[in-house]
């Protein structure tokens, strides 16, 4: 893989961007569970007006033996410095199967276009016989797309892309083609719908059809209900089954985002892609705008296996329980999580234990928070502040099961969804979420509109410390990483300024 600057007009107007292989989104990348991962990353970025250095995060892979290669800055890794450096991750599927994606994880990057899908498939997949396809063709990505480059909060995004491609409200945009997602009539499809989005959330739907929903973020689920449309938050992923049953013809595909300009805005093409089927007329659309549609609710999710939360059935029946309150502070401009904004670190946390030092003595101490070996850990995650919400929060190294939605007052112990990221809701509502510290390493859980990341809001698990170097063979390219970006820093800065 390849990280470098090319123009970009998606939605036909042309900007800089930064991308993997020339290409936005990057390449799909396909394994079968168990699969290794040995990816070279090499940094060609020259565009100083974007931030220069460079690593990728593997979203939604736990990294098992491997918290060396998750990714984040600050966290598990040094960047890698452009002029053609180039580092190698090797990583395991281990027992994992599903919708996955991969983004550059230092800075505001991959809002300029450094992101991808990732699938891996599973050849024993419970759910396979209820489709006919399921291969490149029925993975749909979805992202917000901006005119400026390094995505500052409260940017207004400029267009939706599906699939790469998308219309903005200008009228020059309108010759712009949009997405085309083919299918065959009475054929069932499993398709893939991955969020690469910096900050919107989106609410999914194909006019006439329903929607069957069987994963959450690389976790099979129990069919649900069928449902006329999808919530997906930033990094979030499903799988729904479609069964192409309407009459031969062309259905909009709405991904209605939340932010303005864009919320709500249909009008030639705006936030759409297009059904069509096979010996349809190569036309857009003309299906009409449903009337209020019901969306999936996340506390319908039920998991396929092992469905029972980790510890005891009831609200204090964990071994560790920590609240976190989201703030933003107006003269700082900044994000907290109970009172301390995250700053990334000039030295990676990882490199930190590596270098001697106590559990107790990393930086930065604020932000810190270390759990011991193999405990039920409950986090309770809400907002007290109401800008830019509501939040979705990804937690790195683990899924977790979600006791109670912010969508629903009740908590639920027997069968909640397990997912990887969750919204914890607006001012008055929260999430519960649990995990079992059972994968030693440096893990960062922070809310994924990234912007919102770059000014503070994430802390790290500093999980099992005593486990972390024995359980993750930490290799000497990894080392001499953090050297090659060292002597870099003469000639370089490590990133733009966030404001």
């Amino acid at each position: 893989m390849t990280v470098s600057n090319v123009p970009l007009a998606p939605d036909g107007f042309s900007r800089p961007a930064a991308v993997v292989n020339g290409i936005h989104p990057g390449p799909l990348l396909v394994a079968q569970k168990g699969d290794n991962f040995d990816i070279e990353v090499t940094n060609d970025l020259t565009d100083p007006s974007m931030t220069l250095d460079t690593s990728i995060h593997w979203h939604g892979i736990f990294q098992r033996g491997t918290t060396w290669a998750d990714g984040p800055e600050g966290v598990s890794q040094c960047p890698i410095p452009p002029n053609g450096t180039s580092f190698r991750y090797k990583f395991s599927t281990g027992d994992q199967a599903g919708s996955f994606w991969y983004h550059s994880h230092f800075g505001n990057q991959y809002c300029d276009g450094v992101r991808g899908p990732i699938v891996v498939y599973d050849r024993d997949d419970p759910h396979q016989g209820m489709y006919d396809e399921d291969n490149e063709n029925t993975v749909i990505t979805l992202t917000d797309w901006y005119h400026t480059v390094n995505v500052q909060p409260g940017t207004p995004p400029a267009a939706t892309l599906i699939n790469g491609v998308g219309r903005s409200l200008d009228p020059s945009s309108a010759s712009v083609p949009l997405a085309v997602v083919n299918v065959q009539q009475n054929r069932t499809y499993r398709f893939r719908l991955i969020s690469l989005s910096c900050d919107a959330n989106f609410r999914f739907s194909i006019d006439n059809h329903n929607l069957t929903v069987i994963e959450a973020d690389g976790e099979a689920t129990v069919p649900t209900e069928p449902v006329a449309g999808i919530q997906i938050f930033a990094g979030q992923r499903y799988s729904f089954i479609l069964h192409a049953n309407q009459a031969i013809g062309n259905y909009w595909i709405r991904a209605n985002p939340d932010l303005a300009p864009l919320s709500n805005q249909f009008q030639g093409g705006v936030n759409s892609a297009i059904l069509r089927y096979a010996t349809a007329p190569e036309v857009e659309p003309t299906t009409p705008l449903p009337p209020m549609i019901q969306f999936l609710r996340e506390s319908d999710l039920h998991p396929f296996a092992n469905p029972r939360a980790p510890g005891l059935p009831q609200i204090d029946g964990n071994d560790f329980n920590k609240t976190f309150d989201v703030n933003f502070d107006m003269g700082t401009r900044r994000f907290s999580m109970n009172n301390v904004s995250w700053v990334a670190p000039s030295t990676p946390i990882l490199l930190q234990i590596l270098s001697g030092r106590n559990a107790s003595e990393l930086m930065p101490q604020g932000s810190i928070v270390p759990l011991g070996r193999n405990q039920v850990v409950q986090l309770n995650i809400t907002s007290v502040s109401g800008v830019a919400t509501p939040h979705p929060f990804h937690l790195h190294g683990h899924s977790f099961s979600v006791i109670k939605s912010a969508d629903n007052d009740t908590f639920n112990f027997d069968n909640p969804v397990r997912r990887d990221v969750v919204s914890i809701g607006g001012v008055g509502q929260y999430a519960v979420i649990r995990f079992v510290t059972d994968n030693p390493g440096p893990w960062i859980f922070h809310c994924h509109i990234e912007p919102h990341l770059s000014v503070g809001l994430a802390v790290v698990f500093v999980e099992d410390f005593e486990n972390i170097l024995p359980s993750n063979p930490i290799p000497q390219s990894w080392r001499d990483l953090c050297d090659a970006f060292e002597r870099s820093r003469s000639t370089l800065p490590a990133a733009l300024p966030q404001v």
